[in-house]
């Protein structure tokens, strides 16, 4: 009599039973296909309309899918183009060559135009200087002002925080607005603010508005828009400081001309090229510029 160990006699058992289940396996698939042999002898005709009815529901399927991608091609194409044009119209329109925003935000006559804010003011309200003859260069201040004025931001103070409202008008649209009554209610409830309304250039305003068009443009891709959104936030923080050096030098009736308070605001400004250089980038990659060819 054979005496196995303990651990023989698992292996044993373990490879009888592997061999049991192989076997038990292959014994099934044999009956499956002759089974199946079996049917397609007695039964021909059937098979071969099943074969066809899935070989046409085949066909049907793969030529939708072709179809589908050959009438929707068209469409997306023109949408394609469309979204280049309104970017491309817009980086020739208010860059220096794709490099900068400085010309078109025109901060300097920004700070300018506000600089001059007593003049305007006093113009378009024609509270001060109604009867005073200006002399030479109130005139060309006064002038700067007419031909520049493109709109204005209304501010307002919320809980300690500035916002700004944008109002479009030219000189005699705004020295219609400055006199109205929900204005001169605005202006009483905010008597603290030194500055109540920061003026715009016609140039600044116009690539404001395109940028708010692109903004909201349903046919720009999200990811181009947050680039927008991310310029604009930056504007506003500019806009912001100028204000507050503009409303500091005027309040506190210092010596500091337009030259010196435009080097501060230099010095502290957030510098737009990086925000160009992103939404450069952006849009390269999302048309895939650089796979084309």
């Amino acid at each position: 009599m054979l005496f196995l160990d303990w651990k023989s006699y698992i292996y044993l058992k373990v490879s009888c039973s592997c061999t049991n289940s192989i076997y038990s396996k292959i014994k099934i698939m044999y009956c499956i296909t002759e089974n199946l042999i079996a049917y397609i002898s007695n039964h021909t005709k059937d098979f071969f309309n099943i074969c066809f009815w899935l070989f046409t529901a085949g066909i049907t399927f793969f030529t939708y899918k072709n179809a589908k991608k050959t009438l929707f091609n068209p469409i997306r194409s023109e949408m394609i183009k469309y979204q280049m044009k309104v970017i491309t119209d817009f980086i020739d329109k208010h860059t220096s060559k794709g490099y900068d925003f400085d010309s078109s935000i025109d901060y300097s006559y920004l700070l300018k135009l506000n600089y001059e804010t007593d003049y305007l003011f006093d113009e378009l309200t024609e509270i001060k200087f109604k009867n005073h003859s200006f002399d030479e260069l109130d005139k060309s201040m006064l002038l700067f002002c007419q031909e520049n004025l493109g709109g204005l931001f209304e501010i307002r103070e919320n809980e300690g925080k500035i916002t700004l409202d944008s109002v479009y008008g030219d000189f005699d649209t705004a020295k219609q607005y400055v006199k109205t009554k929900y204005i001169k209610e605005k202006e009483d409830l905010f008597k603290h603010l030194f500055l109540q309304r920061f003026y715009l250039t016609k140039k600044f305003y116009d690539l404001y508005t395109d940028l708010l068009n692109l903004q909201t443009n349903p046919f720009v891709p999200s990811i181009i828009k947050d680039k927008i959104s991310t310029i604009m936030s930056n504007i506003y923080i500019n806009i912001g400081e100028l204000y507050k050096l503009l409303s500091k030098n005027i309040s506190e009736q210092t010596n500091g001309n337009y030259h010196t308070i435009y080097s501060q605001f230099v010095k502290n400004k957030i510098d737009h090229t990086k925000d160009l250089e992103k939404l450069r980038a952006t849009i390269t990659d999302y048309f895939k510029v650089n796979n084309v060819g």
